[in-house]
Parts: C-alpha cells; sequence; structure tokens
C-alpha cells in the first residue's frame, strides 16, 4: 500500500466518522441531504485508495491515480448542472406550472370532487393511482415525464386525508416499482442497452415477474399503512405544496379535467416507442410529412414545431440524444391556457409561476447533489477496478457477487446507463452464457435501490417535495426491502442454476 492510499484510508475513516456525527445529532429535518453528504465524501476518499479503470469488454485499462479534493466536488457539482440540465430545468418548469393550475378555480374543484369520490374507498384509490404510475414508469421512454401527474395525485390523496408517507408511496414510491421492474420505460434502461448491446427483449419476462411481486408487496403494505391509521384515527392533516382552499361548488371543471386528458393522451403517444416495442411506423411516416408541407418554398410546420420536435413515441429521444426538453415544452403549451383561463392580470401568473418554482428548489437542489455524487464517481472511476481485483479469478459465474457489485454500483450512479458503461458490459462479455440473468440482476437492483438508498435522485427529489424525514420513510419502507431482497436473490439463483 502506498502513502497516498494510506492517506486516503485515513481520509476515508475521518470523512465517515464526521459524516456519522452529523447524521446521528438528533434533527427533525435534512437527514437525507446529509447521508447524501457522507455518501459523496466517503467517495471522494475512496478516490485516494483505488485508481480508475475502465474496461472494454473483458480488458481492463488502469488510469493514473486521479484523487479527488474539495475543487473537484465543485468541479462535480458544475458539471452536475450542466449534464442533468434538462432534468432540472423540468422540474423548476413543473412547479410553476402547478403554482399557475393551483390558482384555478376549476383545479381546486376537480381535486375536491375527485376526493370526495374516493373518500372511503381508500384502497381502491391506491391500486389505481398505484397501478396507473409504476405502468407509466415502465414503459413510458423518460421516466422524469411521469412526474407531470404526480402533484395532482398528491394533491387528491392530501384531500383524502391520507398521510403525507402514504401519497408519497402512490406516486414516487409506485415509480420507483416501476423501475425495479422496468419493462421498456427510462432513459437508463435505453442507455444501459447501448452500452452493453443487449435489447429491452433480454429478460423481459423476468422483468415483469419482478414488476408484478414488487406491485402486489408494495401496495399490500401501503394498503396496511391506511389500515393502521385508520384503527388508531390518526387523521393526518398534511400540507399540501400546492394548497388550495375549499373549492367553489359553482366552478367549472371540465376545462381543466379535458386538459388533462390530452396532455396524458399527447404524453402516451409521444412517450412509448411504438416503433420499438410494437413495430408501429405510422407516427414516423406522419411525422415525416407533416414536416414536408411547405406554402410555396416555406416549410411551415417544420417552423412552427421547432428544431426539437419529434414524431410521437420519439419524444423522449430529440436529435439523438435522450432528452425531457418535450415534456418542458407540453407544460408550458398548456401552462398558457391555464393562465387564461384563471382570467388574473400579468403581475399575477408572474407571482404564481414564481411561487410555484420556489416550491420545487429543494428537490432540484437535492437532485443536483444526486447527480454530483455520479459524477465524482465518474471523474476517478474505482468501481472497475475493484471489480478488476477480484472478478477475474472467479471462473464461473456468481449471481450473488454480482448483485452485490449492481447494488453498489447503482448507488453511486444514478444513472442506470452509466452503470452499464462502467462495469455491466464487462460482466455480459464475461459471462454470456448468463446474459439474461446479469441483463435483470443489474436493472432490478437499480429500481430496488432507489427506494431506499440516500443518494436516489427520485427519493430524494419527491422526500424534499414532501418535506418527509428520511428515517420515517425507512421505517415504512424496510419490510418490503427485505421481502424484495429475498424474493429477487430467489429469482437470481432460479435464473442461474436451474
Amino acid at each position: 500500500m502506498t502513502i497516498g492510499q494510506i492517506i486516503g484510508l485515513v481520509v476515508v475513516l475521518l470523512l465517515g466518522l464526521v459524516g456519522g456525527f452529523f447524521i446521528t445529532k438528533k434533527s427533525k429535518s435534512h437527514t437525507a441531504a446529509k447521508w447524501l453528504g457522507l455518501f459523496i465524501l466517503v467517495t471522494m476518499g475512496l478516490t485516494w485508495i483505488f485508481t480508475g479503470g475502465v474496461y472494454q469488454g473483458t480488458q481492463f485499462y488502469d488510469y493514473p491515480v486521479t484523487r479527488e479534493g474539495l475543487t473537484d466536488i465543485a468541479n462535480a457539482f458544475y458539471n452536475a448542472i450542466y449534464f442533468a440540465g434538462d432534468k432540472l430545468i423540468f422540474l423548476v418548469v413543473l412547479g410553476a406550472f402547478y403554482g399557475l393550475l393551483s390558482k384555478n378555480r376549476g383545479y381546486n374543484k376537480l381535486v375536491g370532487r375527485i376526493a370526495e369520490v374516493f373518500t372511503g374507498h381508500e384502497y381502491l384509490f391506491t391500486f389505481i393511482a398505484s397501478l396507473l404510475i409504476t405502468i407509466m414508469t415502465a414503459t413510458f421512454t423518460q421516466t422524469f415525464i411521469v412526474l407531470l401527474f404526480v402533484p395532482f395525485i398528491i394533491s387528491i390523496a392530501l384531500r383524502m386525508h391520507l398521510d403525507k408517507i402514504t401519497a408519497f408511496a402512490l406516486t414516487f414510491g409506485s415509480m420507483l416499482v416501476g423501475l425495479t421492474g422496468t419493462l421498456y420505460g427510462g432513459e437508463g434502461l435505453f442507455w444501459f442497452n447501448n452500452y452493453t448491446q443487449t435489447e429491452f427483449a433480454n429478460g423481459l419476462l423476468y422483468r415483469l415477474i419482478v414488476l408484478v411481486i414488487a406491485y402486489v408487496l408494495f401496495n399490500f403494505l401501503t394498503v396496511m399503512r391506511i389500515k393502521k391509521l385508520k384503527r388508531e384515527h390518526v387523521n393526518e392533516e398534511a400540507e399540501d405544496p400546492f394548497k388550495m382552499e375549499k373549492y367553489d361548488k359553482k366552478a367549472h371543471a371540465w376545462p381543466i379535467s379535458v386538459m388533462f386528458i390530452l396532455m396524458f393522451i399527447l404524453v402516451v403517444l409521444g412517450y412509448i416507442d411504438w416503433k420499438e416495442i410494437f413495430n408501429i411506423t405510422i407516427f414516423d411516416t406522419f411525422h415525416t410529412w407533416l414536416l414536408g408541407i411547405k406554402i410555396g418554398d416555406f416549410a411551415i410546420f417544420e417552423a412552427l414545431l421547432g428544431t426539437q420536435s419529434a414524431a410521437f413515441g420519439k419524444w423522449g429521444f430529440v436529435q439523438n440524444s435522450t432528452t425531457i426538453i418535450m415534456g418542458v415544452s407540453l407544460m408550458i403549451f398548456f401552462g398558457l391556457i391555464v393562465a387564461l383561463l384563471n382570467h388574473r392580470s400579468l403581475g399575477e401568473v408572474v407571482t404564481n409561476l414564481e411561487d410555484g418554482g420556489k416550491k420545487m428548489f429543494k428537490s432540484t437542489a437535492m437532485y443536483v447533489g444526486v447527480y454530483g455524487l455520479m459524477l465524482v464517481a465518474y471523474m476517478s472511476p474505482f468501481i472497475p477496478t475493484i471489480v478488476n481485483m477480484i472478478f477475474p479469478t472467479i471462473k464461473s459465474f456468481n449471481p450473488y457477487l454480482v448483485s452485490a457489485f449492481a447494488f453498489v454500483s447503482n448507488i453511486l450512479h444514478t444513472d442506470l446507463g452509466f452503470t452499464g458503461y462502467v462495469v455491466a458490459n464487462y460482466f455480459m462479455s464475461a459471462y454470456q452464457g448468463s446474459l439474461e440473468v446479469i441483463h435483470t440482476i443489474f436493472t432490478t437492483s437499480y429500481g430496488f435501490a432507489g427506494m431506499f438508498v440516500p443518494t436516489s435522485g427520485l427519493l430524494l427529489i419527491g422526500l424534499s417535495y414532501l418535506d418527509i424525514d428520511y428515517k420515517k420513510w425507512f421505517k415504512h419502507i424496510w419490510l418490503y426491502v427485505v421481502g424484495m431482497l429475498i424474493i429477487l436473490l430467489v429469482l437470481f439463483t432460479i435464473m442461474t442454476y436451474i
């Protein structure tokens, strides 16, 4: 062990002790932020112990030692804002959009009427809302677009006097269930397949099995929580981030209802890859025809729609890159409609937009932190180095060791695609006879880890949005975590040895 590695080990221990001290201090808030900060500091310390490296197939290439210091963390956050820019813009615009909606009398009535319909039928609402969110997440090409409907569902849940943990479970938790058994959904799966040269069909049946089991187990625990709160007569008056007054019965809800239906239809059409999944090409043909319409030599629709337009099914892939920018455009378009329906002055509209955007500040900041952690690990990728220290000596495929490395990788990488690039491609090349099980291990462990590890982007966005303490969420979810861990390990065993 070199002097630098010895110093690095001391640094890791010191940072761990300092971080542990702040975490154990009694505090009712910012628990998740403290844990995230600890992970960032320890990851930085690990770059002092391990060299970086990269795999091309089974060939490992060692990097010179790149020890990261304080200025590197600042650089990681700068790059996090750059690379996650479309997601950060989406979150701010989402807040602004609901800032407008929350001031609309029709939207207020729509939320109130739906809440009244399902009051007394909380279990039915739980299954429907969670199923909708889970399916959208598992099939849409962009995970973040599902967030477009999350504040709406949360407002309904809170109006029904469900507690914040339950509202979180129905929405953000269900999104993480969808990622655990993702079928075709998420840009992470797209890039994971791209880097590992695999396809959606690899392990699809196993992911579907995981999705069904995770949905059932997760919602069983949610229903048990609702029953317990009812039995104990707990009636939590949780504050909605986009708080609304009691609705006006004379208000008209149908314009907002029509708007949500149109948004949902457009999102389904835009974010399901019809060509890849169902071999449906009519939308691509129509889009090409539409952009080709000219008045004289002027392509009118090409100019009106702009350079970022894409055919239905390709809204998550604009100009050969994965992006959520079409979702931002959708909110801007419908936001203008809501602004007109509100009959407010320009000054009031701007104030509503500003207030709504501010409500997403904590969530946005947490996502920058999560992405910053990944970039700290990216600048000196030590995970491949650790893999190279262990796996070349192991000749036969071991699903448990691979699962452990998949889990650790997904803790540090908020992007599943990056995990595919860093380590999964090695396992795919080294154990080609176990391709389906490796694909299933990495994709399912991504959503599994995201459900409870405080480096999960969606988890921290949701906890920040609803101002939920991380410890309270972990207390609720730990039984699901244990159950899913056992189920996944049994599944990986069956896939490997039977």
